[in-house]
C-alpha cells in the first residue's frame, strides 16, 4: 500500500487537478492505484462549491458515537490541560519561580499545543503502521510520566518544567490526540461538526475541572501532592480513551485507502515508514496548490498567535487587580466551562448554516470582545466585567479550535484529507509558541512595579491578541464571499 501510494507521488500536480471526481469515484472501485491519485487530488478554487464536497455515504453513528465518547476523554485529558496552563503561569510566576520573565513561563504552556500539532503528521503513520490502540496507550503512558516528572519540580528547578510539561506531556499527547482529527471525520458527513463538537467539549470540562482541582488543593496539599493527584486521575481517564477509540468501521464506509479507525499493527508499513514520511511531504506541494486551502491555513495560523495569549493570561490578570475576591479563583473555571455550550450550540449551527459561516462571525467577536470588554476592565480594574468577559469570549472563541477540520472536509471532501490535517497541523505549530513570546514581552518581570505600568502592560497586550484575531477573521470572510456572495448559502 505504502509502495502505491509513493509511486503516485510522482504524478503531477496538473494530471491531479484535472481529474473528474465522478471519474475517481470509478476509478476507486475498480483500480486501487487509481483511487491513490485520487487521494492526491487538490480541488481547484474554482470547483469549490456551496454544500458538501463528499457525495458517498459515512456510517454516521452507531459505533462512532463510542468513538466521540474516547475522543472527549483525549480531550479532556490533552487540550483541556493545556486550556488550564493559565493557572500554572499565575503560580509559577507568583510563587515558585517568582523574578523569571513572563515569556519564559508562557513559553511552557505554548510548547503543548505546538508540539502536539507538529507531531500529528508524524504520529498519524505511526497509527497506520503500529495501530491506534498501541500509539494510544504509548501516548496515555508518556501524559502520565511527564506529570509525575512535574509533580518534583522545586523552587529554582525550572528545567523540570520545560521536561516534563512543556516536553514529556506533550510528546504524550501528540500520541494520543490525532483520533480527534481524524476518526471522526471517517464516521460522520451530515453530523460531522456536532460529532466534533461533541468530542471537543472535553476540552471545556477539562479546562474547568483542573483548575478547580488546582486552585484549591495548592493551598491545602501543596503543588506536589496536587499534581501527582491529577497524574494518578490520569490513569484512568486515559485509559478510557485507549478503551472507545479503536471501533471498526464497517468496509463500506471506508472511502480511503488507510484509515485511524481500523490501523492495526503492520511490520511491512512499520519498514516502509521513511518513504511514507517522504510521501505526506511530497503530497503537500500538491493539495498545498488549492488557493482556497492556503487562505485557510493563513486564517488557522493567525487565529493561533492571537488566542492563546488572551488565554493563558486570563487568571494572571484577574490575580492583579482582585488577588483577594471570591471570584479570581474560577476565572478560568468560568472561561473553560464555556467550552461545552461553545462547542456544542456553533456545531449544530454549523451543520444546518455552513461551517465557513459560523467560524467567521465567531472569530470576529472573539477579537471585538476583546477590545469592548477586557480593555475597559483593564482601565477600571473591574473584576465583575472581567469574568462576564470570560464567558462570553470562551464561547466565542471555542469554534477556532474545532471547526477548521470540519470546513476542510465541508470544501475538500474526504479524499486527501489527511495530508490537508497534516499541512493544517504544521502551519498550526508556531502560532502558540510566537503568539505567547510577543505577548509575554509585554508583561513586566518585576511584580513590585507599579500597577499602573502593568495595566498598560496588559492593554498592549490586549491590543495585540484583538488585532490579529480581527485579521484572522477578516481573511476567513474574503474566502467567504469569494466562495459565494449569498450570505444565505452553506458554506
Amino acid at each position: 500500500m505504502v509502495e502505491d501510494f509513493t509511486d503516485k507521488t510522482q504524478i503531477s500536480a496538473e494530471k491531479c487537478l484535472e481529474l473528474d471526481t465522478n471519474a475517481n469515484e470509478l476509478s476507486l472501485r475498480n483500480d486501487n492505484s487509481s483511487s491513490l491519485s485520487e487521494n492526491l487530488e487538490s480541488p481547484s478554487d474554482e470547483r469549490i462549491k456551496t454544500g458538501e464536497k463528499d457525495s458517498v455515504e459515512f456510517a454516521e453513528g452507531g459505533r462512532g458515537w463510542l468513538v466521540v465518547f474516547g475522543c472527549f476523554f483525549i480531550s479532556f485529558s490533552t487540550f483541556g490541560m493545556i486550556n488550564a496552563y493559565g493557572v500554572f503561569q499565575s503560580y509559577y510566576e507568583t510563587v515558585l519561580f517568582t523574578g523569571v520573565q513572563s515569556f519564559k513561563l508562557s513559553v511552557i504552556g505554548s510548547c503543548q499545543p505546538s508540539i502536539m500539532y507538529l507531531m500529528v503528521p508524524f504520529v498519524t503513520p505511526l497509527i497506520h503502521a503500529c495501530g491506534v490502540r498501541n500509539t494510544l496507550a504509548l501516548g496515555a503512558s508518556l501524559m502520565v510520566i511527564g506529570l509525575f516528572g512535574l509533580s518534583t519540580t522545586q523552587a529554582g528547578e525550572l528545567w523540570k518544567c520545560y521536561l516534563f510539561q512543556a516536553i514529556m506531556f506533550s510528546l504524550g499527547g501528540s500520541f494520543y490526540c490525532p483520533p480527534i482529527f481524524f476518526s471522526m471525520i471517517e464516521w460522520f458527513k451530515k453530523k460531522r461538526a456536532t460529532a466534533i463538537g461533541i468530542a471537543s467539549c472535553g476540552v471545556g470540562l477539562g479546562g474547568a475541572v483542573w483548575p478547580l482541582i488546582f486552585k484549591h488543593m495548592v493551598p491545602k496539599v501543596g503543588f506536589h501532592w496536587t499534581v501527582r493527584c491529577i497524574a494518578f486521575i490520569y490513569i484512568p481517564l486515559t485509559l478510557c480513551g485507549v478503551v472507545f477509540i479503536p471501533q471498526r468501521l464497517p468496509e463500506r464506509y471506508t472511502h480511503k485507502p488507510d484509515n485511524v479507525s481500523n490501523s492495526t499493527f503492520s511490520l511491512e508499513k512499520v519498514k516502509k515508514l521513511p518513504q511514507t514520511y517522504k510521501a505526506i511531504v511530497k503530497n503537500w506541494f500538491v493539495v498545498g496548490r488549492s488557493k482556497s486551502l492556503l487562505v485557510l491555513l493563513l486564517v488557522n495560523f493567525l487565529g493561533m498567535i492571537g488566542s492563546y495569549p488572551a488565554i493563558f493570561y486570563l487568571d494572571l490578570f484577574a490575580t492583579t487587580i482582585g488577588p483577594k475576591n471570591r471570584i479570581t479563583p474560577f476565572i478560568t473555571m468560568m472561561f473553560s466551562f464555556m467550552g461545552a455550550p461553545g462547542r456544542i450550540i456553533p456545531a449544530m449551527v454549523a451543520d444546518k448554516f455552513g461551517r465557513i459561516n459560523v467560524l467567521t462571525v465567531c472569530i470576529l467577536l472573539s477579537g471585538a470582545l476583546i477590545l469592548a470588554m477586557w480593555i475597559p476592565a483593564i482601565k477600571t480594574e473591574n473584576i465583575g466585567l472581567f469574568a462576564g468577559f470570560c464567558v462570553v469570549f470562551g464561547f466565542f472563541i471555542c469554534p477556532l479550535f474545532f471547526l477548521f477540520t470540519a470546513c476542510m472536509g465541508q470544501m475538500f471532501g474526504i479524499k486527501g484529507s489527511e495530508d490537508r490535517l497534516f499541512l493544517f497541523f504544521v502551519t498550526s505549530a508556531p502560532g502558540p509558541l510566537i503568539g505567547t513570546l510577543i505577548a509575554g514581552s509585554f508583561i513586566p518581570t518585576d511584580q513590585q512595579v507599579d500597577k499602573d505600568v502593568i495595566m498598560d502592560s496588559f492593554i498592549k497586550l490586549n491590543i495585540f491578541t484583538a488585532v490579529i484575531l480581527i485579521a484572522s477573521g477578516l481573511f476567513l470572510l474574503g474566502l467567504r464571499l469569494k466562495i459565494s456572495r449569498k450570505l444565505t448559502d452553506f458554506i
